[in-house]
């Protein structure tokens, strides 16, 4: 058994660690939608000027009236005032609104939902995700920007496991290198006892052929043996620098407060962390000195089964990808949809006809008879977690 690891090791240290990765996560029946681990922690400058948004007058649902600076998200814009004197405040920021829909012309609320959602970078993968305001701050999903802990904890075992194997490997090594010095001296034992031989001897020529048969195994086993060590030599060194840089990943995105986001016109801003939720896989980011385009959240008293919506993001790293679907229920505080969603894809909106905004997409559940169905966190969860930040 011990041999057969040291034949296959070299050649499949990586798909071992990829496919006991993606055993872990079929045994959940969940895809935990986060990408492929290749971005590295970048520095935080800020592009757009700092500057203070509007402030807007309006009535809650108690009839209570509210001042803030930023449109509230529950409430329709037409009956919402901006305050008379207050727009000279926004001298020096720079409209990135402005400059989207002048770029692309939206001809739907879907298209401009297209302008609020943005490419998300961290140091564990990318995602996706869209502004909730026009003063900077976007919602996005927390395993984006930290990582899942399912799929942390599923890495862990399977580098248990392949330590393990590497272990079982080493020791094998150490057993067929006691076995060839063993062997060497028994041909060194032959060859001695052969030369004290007389030359005329009948026994000798047998003894010769014996010992060049032996010879030649030895040499043959020895070859083979050095050439697997060499192959697992290398492997090992992959692995150990693989390992090394998610270990290195992981802890960068435990304290990492900065990401890098990137817009539908492909520029590149930082975003960095207001909070990351504890209860709900959400974190809300905030880039500074912008007035930025965003989604208007949804009635979710009028989200229903059969309704069309689209799920916006970045799958597979694809960017301002729209895939269209229904809604196919509710499970477990999710909205359950058809429309395709990818790694990549989380943190982004799942709008509707309006481009509103209903839900977070965040991962999608497997079967085995068919692709599966998208979740997404309703978008008042969200807006309940953040309230505080977000008023």
């Amino acid at each position: 058994m011990a041999a057969f690891i040291v034949s296959l090791i070299p050649y499949c240290l990586y798909a071992d660690l990829v496919e006991k990765y993606k055993k872990k996560i079929f045994l959940m029946n969940k895809l935990i939608l986060s990408g492929a681990l290749i971005i590295l922690l970048t520095g935080f400058f800020v592009f757009c000027a700092i500057g203070s948004a509007e402030v807007y007058q309006y009535q809650d649902e108690n009839g209570d009236w509210r001042f803030t600076d930023t449109p509230p998200p529950m409430y329709d814009p037409e009956n919402i005032t901006q305050m008379e004197g207050m727009v000279d405040a926004n001298v020096g920021l720079r409209d990135l609104k402005k400059e989207l829909h002048e770029a692309y012309h939206p001809k739907n609320g879907v298209d401009a939902a297209a302008m609020a959602t943005v490419t998300v970078a961290s140091p564990v993968g990318i995602g996706s995700g869209f502004f909730i305001s026009d003063n900077g701050y976007l919602l996005t999903n927390r395993h984006v920007i930290k990582g899942d802990m399912h799929q942390v904890e599923a890495v862990d075992e399977a580098i248990e496991d392949i330590d393990d194997q590497f272990e079982i490997a080493e020791k094998d090594f150490k057993i067929r290198d006691i076995q060839l010095a063993r062997e060497k001296t028994i041909l060194e034992e032959m060859k001695i006892y052969i030369d004290k031989m007389s030359k005329r001897s009948s026994q000798r020529e047998k003894r010769e052929s014996q010992y060049q048969a032996r010879l030649e195994y030895y040499q043959t086993i020895k070859k083979d043996l050095e050439r697997k060590q060499a192959l697992f030599n290398r492997g090992k060194k992959k692995y150990e620098t693989k390992k090394t840089d998610v270990a290195t990943r992981q802890a960068v995105a435990g304290v990492n407060r900065n990401f890098k986001i990137t817009l539908k016109n492909k520029e590149i801003l930082y975003a960095y962390l207001i909070r990351a939720s504890n209860v709900h896989d959400l974190a809300l980011l905030k880039v500074d000195g912008c007035r930025t385009p965003f989604i208007y959240p949804a009635d979710m008293n009028r989200v229903s089964q059969r309704q069309k919506v689209w799920a916006i993001g970045s799958p597979l790293n694809i960017a301002d990808t729209m895939k269209n679907g229904t809604v196919s229920g509710f499970t477990d505080k999710y909205i359950q949809t058809n429309a395709q969603i990818y790694p990549g894809n989380s943190g982004g909106p799942l709008v509707n006809e309006k481009g509103q905004v209903i839900g977070i997409n965040t991962f999608k559940e497997l079967t085995r008879k068919f692709e599966g169905m998208g979740m997404a966190i309703p978008i008042d969860t969200a807006l309940n977690e953040f309230a505080n930040e977000l008023r």
